[in-house]
């Protein structure tokens, strides 16, 4: 199967009498290849084929520009790093309710990641394995997809029914679910209440919200074909260099992930 993932957030900073206003636009192309299928469960081989970021800014302008499908320039750090995202294949074991039980071989890729963009010093290297594997590492990756993958109940539902489920990490949800259509396709949507705490060097995030997430599915292999996920969510930014000074902020955003079977 061929993902293509486009998601475009916007936050919005309050600083005393101006806003910083920065959007985050994301587009991404995976493969996934189910190799192993037993009564419970998937085992599945997983590809980054292509990885774009782009920060704006209305402060600092454009912040990250990387598409892994563009020649990397040689003074282009970030890019050097994100091209060796797409040189790796991960393993991923999942339930068929579509919670991800383990994801292998982020060690490797990591790595690959760092050998690409030079780095030799050790200790830098060690600081960018640890920092990596905070978005890049076995469970946050399995974490993040889960979001794409969790979507069924643990017991047979009717047309109409509901159920919950929660997801854990960076994102957390409780997922309010509910089966509106069992005819050719499987639809799915989801009302969440979430929580996002982020932690850098400089900075605390912390935000509440709400998500709705609405989800076709092939009725045959169960499998979508088409999620939409909108949040929007607000709290603060806490600043550790700034005498902990706390911004009020806010984050809006979309992601659409639209999947296609490949014949093998």
């Amino acid at each position: 199967m061929g993902v293509t993932q486009i998601s475009n957030q916007d936050i919005v900073q309050d600083m005393d009498d101006s806003k910083h206003e920065m959007n985050n636009h994301l587009e991404g192309d995976f493969t996934f290849i189910v190799t192993e299928i037993t009564d419970s469960s998937y085992v599945i081989n997983f590809k980054f084929n292509r990885f774009k970021l782009v920060t704006t800014s209305n402060i600092y302008g454009e912040l990250i520009n990387i598409d892994t499908k563009n020649s990397v320039i040689d003074d282009n750090l970030e890019a050097k790093i994100f091209s060796g995202l797409t040189k790796s294949t991960l393993q991923m074991d999942m339930l068929k309710t579509g919670e991800i039980i383990k994801i292998s071989g982020t060690e490797a890729m990591i790595n690959k990641m760092i050998t690409d963009a030079g780095i030799t010093d050790e200790f830098t290297k060690e600081l960018m394995v640890e920092a990596m594997k905070k978005e890049f590492g076995n469970e946050s990756l399995a974490r993040s997809f889960e979001q794409l993958t969790f979507i069924y109940p643990t017991k047979k539902v009717m047309t109409g029914d509901s159920w919950i489920n929660h997801y854990s990490g960076d994102l957390n949800a409780e997922n309010n679910w509910t089966l509106i259509n069992w005819d050719k396709n499987i639809e799915l949507t989801a009302k969440s209440i979430v929580t996002m705490i982020t932690e850098e060097d400089s900075h605390i995030m912390s935000l509440k919200g709400t998500q709705n997430t609405h989800v076709i599915a092939n009725k045959k292999t169960g499998f979508a074909e088409l999620i939409t996920v909108t949040s929007n969510t607000t709290g603060s930014t806490v600043m550790k260099q700034m005498n902990d000074v706390k911004i009020p902020t806010t984050i809006k955003s979309k992601s659409t992930y639209k999947i296609k079977k490949h014949v093998q």
